[in-house]
């Protein structure tokens, strides 16, 4: 019986984390897509205290550290795979970082910055909690 429960505990954990890092994944994307292809206007103030003033830049970035991790995230968690929590991890880690280092780089705070936060800290205790336990 407590080998069914924790089977069924581990499932549903790794189907939660796989949809909620995929749908991060998915958010960034279009986070990035917008920053990079004009469809998202920060503003000429916002856009100045950006690296290079370049939301291209700012879009390439947005990919690599948190569109791409997430994605791997969400793609090892619905396989099943043994590294999925560590990666969970550190994604989570990232997409947090990600937000500290924006909010101190742009100076401007939205209601998508703590929600990331809280969407990142989901995905870090769900690898925490999913992560194998020693013998």
């Amino acid at each position: 019986m407590a080998f069914t429960q924790e089977v069924r505990e581990t499932s549903i954990q790794q189907a939660v984390l796989a949809l909620l890092s995929g749908f991060v994944s998915v958010w960034a994307v279009a986070g990035a897509v917008g920053l990079a292809g004009g469809g998202i206007d920060l503003g000429a103030v916002v856009v100045e205290r950006l690296p290079y003033d370049s939301p291209v830049l700012a879009g390439l970035a947005l990919a690599l550290v948190v569109a791409v991790p997430m994605a791997l995230t969400s793609v090892l968690a619905a396989r099943g795979d043994r590294r999925a929590p560590a990666l969970a991890i550190g994604s989570g880690g990232l997409l947090i970082v990600w937000i500290v280092v924006q909010v101190s780089t742009i100076r401007t705070v939205s209601w998508l910055q703590p929600l990331c936060v809280v969407l990142g800290l989901a995905v870090l205790v769900l690898g925490v909690i999913w992560r194998p336990r020693p013998e």
